[in-house]
């Protein structure tokens, strides 16, 4: 039978062997979901990589879907430190975009560029941040399990926005709003056709931020330590009520600021369409990056070629977008997998047999028991 034995010291060699063969296990898995749907892998993946790196134009294609990812994974990073299991990125992302465009389509329109740019970001911002409060609230007061909180207020979000759209904010009955003026677009980096922007910026500076917090500050230590053992950390005198709350507000925070930034520079115009779903590949990338933030910088990169060279193979070879949501989930899985092996010893253990017609053998202690109990009912 297989036991499992907690690692004192989890080994260098598995934290990088275990996640790139859970990245290759993961290709594996979608190359034989491919066959099955009489598709070739290997032109596949490299159509991907075409579509993802093939000109200077599709790669900062690439490093556009990157830039919220970016920022929620190195979020994500912090949250999951902790155990605090943060799954809804997905509607802190939508939320941060629905409070900054509201001063888009409705601020003074005398307003100066800078200022009205750093109002949006800052209201997506507290928009993100303010729906993280709420699992974490009922996480502190109620140990409620944070994942189911997370994953309803994703659809919660979504309908916020479905009311919106339909609803005043809509354009002439369709499910979009006005185009954002210039005052409202956040600028780009290069020049048309590229819609990369400033936001990568954003991403790059927050995940040196929060790779700082969590290495070189008191409260990165407290999020460790809680993370390892609760029950320590309140002997310790940590205040557990304020690191999960600060730490669930940054984290919703830069997914709202993704929303926004994303919603500002790409679109710039809201719709039920926002690229949410980058929300559940940005927990895919922390996870990936071993909750690192600088790591989970190239990891985004990564996925985000894998989501850009989907379109490219949904056009070219007409395969099913789906195919990259297979992969991507693959990955997941094996990588989950891998933590087992991560932080724990696989041990596998004979059973003995007892003889037939044989007593099996009883531990002193228990024996000793025994025949006390049979003396008291004698």
């Amino acid at each position: 039978m297989l036991r499992f034995e907690k690692r004192d010291k989890t080994p260098i060699q598995l934290r990088v062997l275990v996640p790139i063969c859970s990245v290759l296990l993961g290709l594996l898995m979608g190359s034989v979901v491919m066959l099955f749907a009489h598709v070739n892998p290997l032109r596949v993946y490299g159509a991907i990589v075409k579509g993802a790196f093939g000109s200077a134009y599709t790669f900062s294609e690439t490093l556009v879907i990157a830039v919220p990812l970016i920022l929620m994974s190195v979020g994500l990073c912090l949250v999951y430190r902790m155990k605090f299991f943060n799954i809804g990125a997905k509607g802190q992302y939508i939320i941060g975009a629905i409070c900054g465009s509201y001063l888009a389509l409705f601020g003074p329109a005398t307003m100066s560029r800078p200022l009205l740019l750093t109002l949006m970001m800052v209201l997506g911002t507290l928009g993100g941040a303010l729906w993280a409060i709420i699992p974490a609230l009922l996480k502190v007061y109620w140990n409620v399990n944070e994942v189911i909180v997370t994953l309803l207020l994703n659809y919660i979000a979504s309908y916020i926005l479905w009311f919106f759209m339909y609803g005043t904010w809509g354009t002439r009955g369709f499910p979009l709003s006005k185009n954002f003026a210039l005052n409202a677009q956040l600028p780009r980096i290069l020049p048309p056709p590229s819609r990369l922007h400033i936001g990568l910026f954003f991403g790059l500076a927050a995940a040196v931020i929060i790779w700082i917090i969590i290495r070189k500050t008191r409260f990165g230590y407290e999020t460790r330590v809680l993370g390892e053992n609760e029950r320590a950390a309140r002997y310790a005198g940590i205040n557990v009520f304020k690191t999960v709350i600060i730490a669930a507000v940054i984290s919703g925070g830069l997914a709202g600021l993704a929303g926004i930034a994303h919603t500002s520079a790409v679109l710039r115009v809201l719709q039920l369409e926002i690229n949410s779903d980058y929300g559940y590949t940005a927990i895919i990338a922390a996870w990936l990056a071993g909750l690192d933030p600088l790591v989970a910088v190239g990891i985004s990169v990564l996925l985000a070629a894998l989501e850009a060279g989907g379109y490219q193979i949904q056009i070219v070879m007409r395969v099913p977008f789906g195919i990259v949501g297979v992969i991507e989930s693959s990955i997941l899985f094996c990588l989950l997998a891998g933590e087992i092996v991560t932080h724990y010893r696989v041990i596998l253990t004979r059973r003995l047999s007892t003889p037939p017609g044989s007593t099996p053998r009883i531990g002193k202690k228990c024996s000793v028991a025994l025949d006390e109990r049979a003396r008291g009912g004698a």
